[in-house]
Order: structure tokens, then sequence, then C-alpha cells
């Protein structure tokens, strides 16, 4: 109920308390800020259903191992869009041009070092994911026998 809270709900009302002159400079500087919010909002519902999934999937199912790892990976595409303000493709490096007054000023953010610690840290989740699912299983089979 909080991830459908926290990314969808506030990413849906957020345009509403944001001033068009607002919207409209961001929209200038290149930033695409409806873009970001939908995304937040799509990655935001597919979490809440993947974490509504494992409620009722028994622990010891492959599918609640899937469901763990999508979800791992949901965050990762969820740091990749927010690092890319908004456009995946980016993977980390934003830029962003500002003009006034006849001066041009570009903005570049190289962020992809965060990218890659955000990939590390996900593939290190996604194997604990799987330690603790055969921790699980190995525990829920009866006495004397191995799980398969």
């Amino acid at each position: 109920m909080i991830t459908l809270v926290i990314f969808v709900g506030i990413p849906y009302i957020a345009p509403n308390y944001l001033s068009p002159e607002t919207m409209a400079m961001t929209a200038d500087y290149g930033f695409d800020l409806p873009s970001l919010f939908n995304q937040m909002m799509m990655i935001g519902a597919v979490s809440a259903a993947l974490t509504l999934v494992k409620v009722f999937v028994d622990e010891t199912s492959i599918i609640s191992l899937l469901v763990t790892i999508v979800q791992n990976l949901s965050s990762l595409i969820f740091m990749v869009v927010l690092l890319g303000a908004g456009n995946i493709m980016s993977m980390g490096l934003t830029e962003f041009t500002i003009e006034q007054v006849g001066v041009t000023s570009i903005i570049r953010m190289d962020l992809r070092v965060f990218i890659y610690f955000t990939f590390g840290t996900i593939g290190l989740k996604v194997i604990q994911s799987y330690l603790e699912w055969t921790e699980v299983r190995r525990d829920a089979a009866p006495p004397g026998r191995i799980p398969a």
C-alpha cells in the first residue's frame, strides 16, 4: 500500500501542485517532467502488483523467487529512470540546455557511476534472494529429505 501511494499516488497528483510556469520552464530546459512522472507511476504500479502477488504465493515456490528477482529488477529500472532524469536510455548521462538573454548554458550530469553501483547492488540482491529462497526450501523440506 505504501509503495502504491508513494510511487503512483504522489506522481499522479504532483503535476497539479506545480505551477504552469514551472512545467513550461522544465520543458524549455529539456527536462520531460510528465514523462518522468508517468514512468514512476508505471514502475510503482508494477512494484505494488508484485508485492501483492508475493503475499499470496508460497515462499518455497519458484514463483516467489521470480517475483523477488523481478522486484529487484524493477528497483534497478527505477534508479536508472531517476538518475537519467526520465530518460532511461541515457543511463545516467543527463544533459540540459538553458538559454537566457542570448547566453546558452549546457549542464551535463554524469551519474553513471551510481548506475554501475546500482547494477552491482541489484546483482548482489538477486544472489541474496536466491540464497534465501534455497534456505527457505531446505527448512521447509521434511526431515531427512533434500529439496529438489
